[in-house]
């Protein structure tokens, strides 16, 4: 009868549990990268074949944010190295796009700073 006791026990601990892991979970945006709030935006980060793509959306409406005058840095760290990467407006009116000189294996941490006309710096981290 202690045996049921603490298998249930166990059984409602990983099913109140489960709905907390799953909300530690990084949302992704529309594009398929992490999001990070970081008030008045929301930053998605895409990293695909060296390529570093920062989309910009208001964070209360979700709606995409005009990136033609923004500018950034991407600080990025594989491994034990380190490298800076200017972020320029792209094709698409939200997108700020660098490329990471070599490849990007293992874990990948990224700082990216961007820097809108008229507003204070914007920082958000990343670890992929």
């Amino acid at each position: 009868m202690a045996g049921l006791k603490f298998l249930s026990f166990v059984a409602l601990c990983w099913l109140l549990a489960a709905p907390v892991a799953r909300a530690a979970d990084p949302a992704l945006g529309p594009h398929g990268g992490p999001m990070a709030d970081t008030e008045p935006y929301n930053v998605e980060l895409v990293l695909a074949n060296g390529d570093i793509h920062v989309f910009a959306f208001d964070d209360k409406t979700r709606e995409p944010v005009s990136a033609t005058t923004a500018h950034g840095t991407a600080t990025v760290l594989i491994g034990d190295q380190k490298q800076t990467v200017e972020l320029a407006p792209a094709a698409d009116d939200n997108l700020l796009a660098g490329h990471i000189a070599g490849a990007a294996d293992g874990r990948v941490r990224i700082v990216v700073v961007l820097h809108f006309p008229g507003q204070p710096s914007i920082v958000a981290r990343f670890a992929i």
